[in-house]
């Protein structure tokens, strides 16, 4: 019976395979958490030594969410956003409200291309960052997110809320930017086909 379980767990070798094959969407974790490189680089290790340690207890089809987990951990007591000014002002707040969460504008903020939301997360303060990553991306509870946090439920849906709201918000004005560059060009070339018309017919 033990071998049969045995057979199950990974060892260093799978380990190494899945660091190598899921280099890059556990680096984009990574650099979405602490926005930086070099940190980024950090975790990634951090992460791999701890699993080639804990490789004997882990089932295969865990070892990604296991890495995950790890690098979440070493980024948070890295990065410690608990102790940024906006966890401190989320104290005290009133009772969650019971009115549900934006859902269709976490769907439409999950349907961006990796590199915009990435891009677009990294303009948030690092709590509303790590709580949105580990609710929206990571699928996390509440409850286990502020654990992981160090944050009571109230703040961590709080931030939660309102790093949607700040990232639907950035998204409409980045679109609209779009637009209106758009527009402008537009009306540029158009006013150069005008001049040159008139100076063909006046030729």
């Amino acid at each position: 019976m033990k071998w049969i379980l045995d057979k199950g767990k990974c060892t260093e070798g799978d380990c190494r395979a899945l660091f190598a094959s899921s280099k890059e969407e556990l680096r984009w974790l990574c650099y979405t958490l602490t926005g930086d490189s070099a940190l980024s680089d950090k975790a990634l290790d951090a992460a791999l030594q701890q699993s080639l340690k804990g490789a004997s207890q882990v089932f295969r089809e865990w070892m990604l969410s296991w890495a995950r987990r790890l690098i979440i951990k070493f980024c948070i007591v890295t990065v410690r956003p608990s102790e940024s000014p906006l966890a401190l002002s989320a104290y005290p707040l009133c009772p969650v409200s019971s009115r549900a969460l934006p859902v269709d504008d976490i769907r439409e903020l999950l349907s961006l291309p990796s590199t915009t939301l990435q891009q677009t997360l990294m303009r948030l303060d690092a709590l509303s960052r790590f709580v949105f990553t580990l609710r929206a991306l990571e699928g996390y509870t509440r409850r286990d997110t502020a654990l992981l946090l160090n944050i009571d439920d109230r703040a961590c849906e709080w931030v939660y809320g309102w790093a949607v709201t700040r990232l639907r918000s950035d998204v409409a004005g980045q679109i609209t930017q779009k637009f209106e560059q758009v527009s402008r060009q537009v009306v540029a070339e158009f006013q150069d086909r005008t001049t040159w018309l008139e100076f063909a017919e006046a030729i």
